[in-house]
């Protein structure tokens, strides 16, 4: 049954990509007591809307419901969810860094000895993709307090293999 909903996720992201132009990817998907719990978290490179999920989690619904194979699915007997990740939530798939360019970042990382660290700054750049061998991020750290400023120190270039935890945060 899990092939099933996955199958019915993909198709409905393509589906909605070709009409839109927006190209979505999951971020996390969770089905749980044997399907009759579907919750997914989807992202595009600009940010998904309210709209856009409510399109895509009607797609799924329709798609789910006309499929014979499985009587619960084809009956409704599920729950669907359809959001966004949030402000506060942990960056969980690489291509999220592009989105959140020139946003506050707090990631918590090893350094070179395998020490934990954490920065709290500017992300500046983010090297993630198909192309890219090792995939980094750099950070502008900030001074904490009411006025975010620059701490005066050299931008911090942090592989992704090294990030243990890296979440936005609020503020410009």
């Amino acid at each position: 049954m899990d092939e099933l909903i996955h199958k019915a996720i993909g198709e409905s992201i393509a589906d909605l990509a070709a009409a839109t132009g927006d190209e979505m990817y999951v971020v996390e998907a969770a089905i749980r007591a044997g399907g009759r719990k579907i919750e997914l978290t989807v992202d595009t490179d600009k940010g998904v809307s309210i709209g856009q999920c409510a399109k895509l989690s009607r797609a799924i619904r329709a798609r789910l419901e006309a499929c014979q194979d499985n009587i619960m699915l084809a009956e409704g007997d599920f729950d669907l969810m359809v959001s966004s990740p949030g402000i506060g939530e942990p960056v969980k798939v690489q291509r999220q860094y592009l989105r959140h360019l020139g946003r506050l970042i707090r990631v918590n990382y090893l350094d070179g000895e395998a020490q934990p660290k954490e920065i709290t700054g500017r992300l500046l750049e983010a090297a993630v993709g198909a192309g890219e061998e090792a995939p980094s991020i750099t950070i502008e750290a900030v001074r904490e307090g009411r006025k975010k400023r620059t701490a005066g120190e050299p931008p911090v270039t942090i592989r992704l293999s090294d990030v243990v935890k890296a979440v936005v945060q609020a503020g410009l």
